[in-house]
């Protein structure tokens, strides 16, 4: 099984070397940018840092750039920020540094990268620290990977669409590296065409209320485990709802595993786009878990299954 993320609907690829594992997030945090209210007159650059550890994988590609005024179009490339000093440091169970994997910029990439063949591990801390030799900025963050998940149970290789027989999705219980564990469970259409639109989106998107890519991934969005049935050996029992299944034919089913540092980004971005009650004009900050600039320095581990939904 494959290791994937799927959050929000949207899909980005990690490097060559990580080819199996769809970063969601990443689309939705490369428009990050401060909350806070300023003057124009106070605006002030601020550094922005996008990473992504995923266990039992190689170390993960560090995205550095910049926020720019609201009265400037947004361009990437005259934001990316390529002459810092970046260093990935593995913390042991005391916290103490164990073993550190330098980075440098790739242009290829347009981020940072490490050659070091260090693999992710789970339920391990890692510290990011990054300065530069022309900028005061000192960045920091931490993240403990999520423990591993995997699918326990059988899924069939081939269900009819709204039928009796609801996919039931039985998972491992994994160590808790916060206060509880997060999860996001996902459908990827392997076949995603406007024919093979389930009833409910085929309308959606014929009143042009959706995007064709927006329903290619179908996520949850964030669940904690208080959520699912928890059975006797501690493990976890999900019966997958239809709602999640935009497309017929070949489909991934994906859980992920996320660290407290991408569940408090996500649901705060959530509350700014109307997700809780707010007063008029009040809009709360989003929390980066970031020392010295904003973004996302996460983690999550990940399984993933295959079945096939049929016409009924």
């Amino acid at each position: 099984m494959e290791n994937e993320l799927t959050i929000n609907n949207t899909k980005s690829t990690h490097p060559k070397k990580l080819k199996s594992i769809s970063l969601a997030l990443i689309s939705l945090f490369l428009i990050i940018s401060s909350c806070d209210i300023y003057n124009q007159e106070d605006y002030r650059e601020i550094i922005v840092v996008e990473a992504y550890a995923v266990a039992n994988n190689p170390l993960p590609e560090i995205h550095i750039t910049t926020t720019s005024p609201v009265d400037v179009e947004y361009n990437r490339e005259s934001v990316i920020v390529q002459n810092a000093n970046v260093r990935v440091t593995l913390l042991d169970e005391n916290g103490n540094d164990s073993d550190q994997f330098n980075y440098y910029f790739s242009l290829t990439n347009d981020s940072y990268i490490t050659t070091s063949p260090h693999k992710v591990i789970p339920s391990a801390t890692y510290r990011l620290d990054i300065d530069f030799n022309d900028r005061p900025e000192i960045i920091q963050a931490f993240t403990t990977i999520p423990d591993e998940i995997q699918i326990l149970n059988d899924i069939p290789d081939e269900v009819v669409y709204q039928s009796t027989d609801q996919i039931e999705i039985t998972v491992s219980a994994p160590k808790r590296t916060n206060f509880q564990n997060v999860f996001v469970f996902s459908t990827i259409a392997e076949d995603p065409t406007i024919e093979n639109l389930t009833p409910f989106y085929r309308a959606s998107f014929d009143n042009e209320n959706i995007d064709l890519q927006e329903v290619v991934i179908n996520s949850s969005g964030l669940i904690n485990e208080g959520n699912f049935e928890i059975n006797s050996d501690q493990t976890i029992t999900l019966r997958f709802p239809w709602i999640g299944v935009a497309f017929y034919g070949d489909s991934k089913i994906v859980i992920n595993n996320v660290d407290k540092n991408l569940a408090d980004l996500v649901r705060s971005q959530q509350v700014q786009l109307g997700g809780s009650t707010l007063s008029p004009g009040e809009i709360p900050n989003l929390i980066y878990n970031i020392e010295g600039g904003i973004g996302v320095f996460g983690s999550l581990s990940a399984d993933t299954a295959r079945t096939s939904f049929t016409r009924p």
